[in-house]
């Protein structure tokens, strides 16, 4: 396969800003502890920034539409930073994630989200009761990091095909939503911990959550034809 400098330069960004966006969520207590506040609050941090993510994507979509697209990604681009090796080893989960989702929502869109949804809600449930193990614990972050980004572009595809005249909008909303979800997230997590429940049940009300996603996207796949990806050429 010819490679494609454009394409790869796309991937190694998308893992610099997908890797930005995840580590604070592994260094909370360490901010909280620097910053002098709890968990929950120093989780605000997340939830502050995904929010401005949700407002700024549209906001620049409109505003940046008649700019060539290779000057914007320019004056966008910014310099990646050290990691974690966990760090790294859910991103190397989000790169295979997101082109495995891509190659099975080619075949099925709808079977893609409910299976990527499932092996979701299960890995995080697994989590809860690895957390004490190396080992697992780093299995399960890879397995995470796939699952997790499996889900963009069988997302991505059912927004376009209805997004109509407007497909640019639409992508920056879904990415919006994307962020939202993290900023609801990390609220809820927040919570969670400020109850007293542990680590462990983060993990458990991620996976509730995900279990939620799957109900929705059953009930949906009920109501209306599967979405297929159109032949290209």
């Amino acid at each position: 396969m010819k490679l494609n400098p454009p394409l790869l330069a796309l991937a190694a960004g998308a893992f610099g800003i997908g890797v930005t966006e995840f580590a604070p969520m592994g260094l909370l207590p360490v901010i909280a502890t620097d910053l002098g506040v709890s968990i929950p609050t120093a989780g605000l941090l997340i939830s502050a920034y995904a929010l401005g993510v949700m407002l700024g994507a549209p906001l620049m979509t409109l505003t940046t539409g008649r700019v060539p697209r290779r000057t914007l990604l320019i004056g966008l681009a910014a310099t990646l930073g050290f990691v974690t090796a966990m760090l790294v080893t859910y991103g190397l989960g989000l790169t295979l994630g997101n082109w495995l989702g891509g190659k099975f929502a080619d075949k099925s869109v709808d079977r893609t989200l409910i299976v990527t949804l499932a092996s979701l809600s299960a890995i995080l449930v697994a989590f809860a009761f690895a957390m004490p193990f190396a080992v697992p614990t780093s299995i399960l972050v890879f397995l995470w990091g796939i699952a997790s980004f499996a889900l963009v572009p069988p997302l991505q595809v059912r927004v376009m095909a209805a997004a109509g005249d407007a497909p640019n909008l639409a992508s920056a909303m879904n990415i919006g939503a994307f962020n939202l979800g993290n900023a609801i997230g990390a609220a809820v997590g927040g919570a969670v911990i400020a109850g007293g429940l542990g680590y462990p049940a983060v993990s458990m009300a991620g996976a509730a959550a995900s279990g939620l996603g799957l109900l929705l996207v059953l009930f949906l796949t009920r109501k209306r034809s599967p979405v297929t990806v159109p032949a290209i050429g």
